[in-house]
């Protein structure tokens, strides 16, 4: 069964970056998470992709998702204003812009087969599928660390009681992933 999967980095105080927008902070070990088991279960599960257009932008180069984004599927991107130019496709992974988040999330899943859909990146459109009850599991990375300021992943959901109920945790060196099944709102 097609689930839909939110995750995102945060240091222990709450913050998704720094005081300058910078997310680099939160992966000093990136190369060595993206061979982690927990990395290669969620390539291995996921069957498409939900992302907003600041995620997208961040590649510079947005051809690059064809050479080497990890996620090698159907992505779906959530936008007002779509590239002027289609970036780069193969075989497997394809572009979507769509301008509604609901109909982003129904046509991931669709192009998933069965599989996961993994919404990447941007509190924002995190924040705005969990109001509407699109997410059914919540995964939130932890870092050791306290920024103090920046960006934080849970503002504005203050009037949204959620039940959560955590199903896993993972130590990957020095990081620890919750896993939570998102509960009917309240």
């Amino acid at each position: 069964m097609t689930k839909v999967i939110f995750g995102m980095t945060m240091s222990l105080d709450g913050f998704i970056n720094d005081a300058d927008g910078r997310i680099s902070i939160l992966y000093p070990d990136h190369q060595e998470f993206g061979k982690s088991e927990i990395m290669q279960e969620a390539i291995r599960d996921t069957g498409a992709v939900v992302m907003g257009r600041r995620t997208f932008e961040l590649a510079g180069d947005p051809d690059h998702y064809a050479i080497d984004y990890e996620f090698q599927v159907p992505i779906f991107v959530v936008t007002h204003q779509p590239p002027a130019k289609k970036p780069k496709e193969n075989e497997r992974l394809s572009f979507t812009f769509v301008d509604d988040i609901e109909e982003a999330i129904q046509m991931a899943k669709q192009a998933a087969e069965g599989r996961d859909v993994a919404v990447v990146g941007g509190a924002s459109i995190g924040r705005q599928l969990l109001r509407a009850g699109l997410v059914d599991e919540l995964q939130v990375g932890i870092m050791p660390m306290l920024l103090g300021r920046g960006q934080r992943l849970f503002e504005e959901l203050e009037e949204l009681p959620m039940t959560l109920t955590k199903t896993r945790l993972i130590e990957t060196g020095a990081r620890t992933d919750l896993f939570f099944a998102v509960g009917p709102h309240d």
